[in-house]
């Protein structure tokens, strides 16, 4: 007997988000850049479609595959997103478990709670079809066993998770696990290889910040609000000057070179050039610092009327970017991190001089 939806909801609600399909609102196509992210993804997703009639042939072949991805990067790149996406794509509802919901002070609940969300989920699989069970914040029940701070439940957490995982998988329920964690390192090894796929997001390169920004500026448009073209033609102008250098970098040196290769773009910027518009200002940004940039410029512009550069700038500038808050060495040199810092936590209200000239 197949669980309803309403069944579904109820029973894995407490330990977290149930979006079926037809509710889910982003699409595939709503996530700007992740190409590479999103051709493994797309292979994924079409591999667990038609898993369970394969599932006889695979286990004959003793090789069947490991229904488990493992998504990590800084918080805001679209790891839960870009999944959901895809779950609406592929009609596959996905649970995503919130560890706090898992995580109890109460000896033994949290070991409970992992083996019952694996297993229900499991369950509704076996019985409707494949399923995705979604875990934010892994790191939360897959620390490091071997780390001093860590206490013995924690460490029996970690064994369960592991062992729930190798039952589902020799199984071989369609149920398809995911793990997403801001803090890659403090995984248990063994969680990094029960997972098949390892998919890294990073922050956006400044070209892709400029299609990012450029989306959310046509968004206002199509609501009939209106957008100062200079912000588009600054843009243009800015892109232009950083391609240039980028391209006389990377001959100088003989090779590609990565806006975050330890900052060795931005410093030849910062010595060739007085560029100081969106691009510079949103190094170490995540998609979700800008639409939240946007969001608050959106306050300013209900009583201007427009968007304007300097609101745009400014409101981008004050909600700051994922990098600064989680101190992430390889993408802000200490000298432009420290100067944002300090203009951007030093007041609390937006510069009104407005930002430095292209």
């Amino acid at each position: 007997m197949t669980y309803s939806d309403e069944e579904i909801k109820d029973r894995l609600g407490k330990y977290g988000s149930v979006y079926l399909p037809e509710e889910i609102i982003e699409s595939v196509d709503d996530i700007l850049g992740n190409r590479v992210k999103k051709e493994r993804l797309e292979d994924f997703f079409k591999a667990l479609k038609k898993y369970e009639d394969m599932i006889e042939q695979l286990k004959k072949t003793k090789l069947n595959p490991n229904l488990t991805v493992l998504l990590y990067g800084p918080p805001g790149t679209g790891k839960t997103s870009l999944t959901r996406a895809f779950s609406k794509k592929y009609k596959i509802p996905i649970c995503v478990v919130e560890s706090d919901r898992l995580v109890s002070p109460l000896l033994g609940d949290t070991i409970k709670n992992i083996r019952n969300v694996v297993e229900l989920s499991a369950d509704i699989a076996e019985e409707n079809g494949a399923f995705i069970l979604f875990f934010d914040e892994i790191d939360a029940i897959g620390s490091e066993r071997s780390n001093i701070h860590e206490v013995g439940e924690i460490k029996r957490a970690v064994i369960s998770f592991l062992q729930v995982i190798d039952k589902i998988n020799y199984e071989g329920v369609p149920l398809a696990i995911f793990g997403a964690t801001n803090h890659q390192h403090q995984l248990d090894s063994a969680i990094w290889r029960r997972f098949t796929f390892h998919l890294k997001f990073d922050f956006p390169d400044y070209e892709l910040r400029k299609t990012i920004i450029e989306s959310f500026l046509k968004k206002i448009e199509d609501a009939d609000i209106g957008v100062d073209d200079s912000i588009y033609d600054k843009l243009d102008i800015e892109i232009q000057k950083i391609q240039k250098i980028h391209r006389q970098l990377e001959a100088k040196l003989g090779r590609e070179i990565s806006e975050f290769d330890d900052n060795l773009l931005w410093n030849e910027v910062n010595k060739k050039s007085d560029i100081n518009g969106l691009l510079k200002l949103t190094i170490g940004y995540s998609g979700s610092d800008i639409e939240r940039g946007t969001r608050v410029a959106l306050f300013k512009v209900i009583h201007t009327g427009i968007m304007t550069y300097n609101i745009f700038y400014n409101s981008l500038q004050l909600v700051g970017g994922t990098a600064v808050h989680v101190q992430t060495q390889d993408v802000l040199s200490a000298s432009s991190r420290s100067e944002r810092s300090s203009e951007r936590y030093g007041n609390d209200t937006p510069k009104t001089s407005g930002p430095p000239e292209i």
